[in-house]
């Protein structure tokens, strides 16, 4: 255990560990060892950053306030919905691969490419721009890892990555069409 985890994370006293961390197992997929461990690196980052951006769609879910609120914080939680599915689904993969998905905190934010938004309360527009932000780099980062697992001869993590990018990428042109709403301000504002 590192030292920054001391405190946050805690070892079980009784149970015997399964798996080590960073370690990987065989698979039941017939995909090579090595090939395994390149994919279940790259899933790692999208797992991360997947997580990430499902904490800030929530977290704007939560705060969302102003002319179009009910409209925007129903999409939030769909979304958000939809992006902790993509998550759960990279994890099991991950799993299936022979690997372990990130699971702390730490070694979350130390693969997360997406990055969570300050402490505090942001404008909508600000918010959500952010959000766009977070799809680009993780939508930009499994379309990396769908041309990885093709080239190591995983078709079904290709194929789930492909799945995966059609819903990410349509949430964001949800986004970029709330971005282009110039109603998207707080209630007031204009007065």
């Amino acid at each position: 255990m590192t030292r920054e985890q001391l405190g946050l994370v805690r070892e079980p006293e009784r149970g015997d560990r399964r798996q080590e961390w960073g370690t990987l197992d065989a698979n039941e997929l017939r995909i090579d060892r090595d090939d395994a461990a390149a994919v279940v690196d790259a899933l790692g980052v999208d797992f991360a950053g997947s997580f990430n951006l499902f904490y800030l769609l929530r977290k704007h879910f939560w705060t969302a306030e102003g002319a179009e609120f009910h409209e925007v914080a129903e999409f939030l939680e769909a979304a958000y919905k939809r992006t902790r599915e993509v998550n759960d689904d990279l994890a099991v993969r991950i799993v299936e691969l022979g690997g372990i998905p990130p699971n702390t905190p730490p070694t979350i934010q130390e693969r997360a490419a997406v990055h969570l938004e300050a402490e505090g309360l942001y404008d909508l527009r600000a918010s959500l721009a952010g959000d766009l932000d977070g799809y680009a780099t993780l939508v930009a980062s499994m379309r990396e890892h769908v041309d990885l697992a093709e080239g190591v001869g995983d078709s079904g993590t290709a194929e789930r990555l492909r799945d995966h990018l059609t819903t990410l990428e349509d949430d964001a042109h949800e986004i970029e069409q709330f971005l282009e709403d110039d109603t998207l301000v707080r209630e007031g504002a204009l007065d």
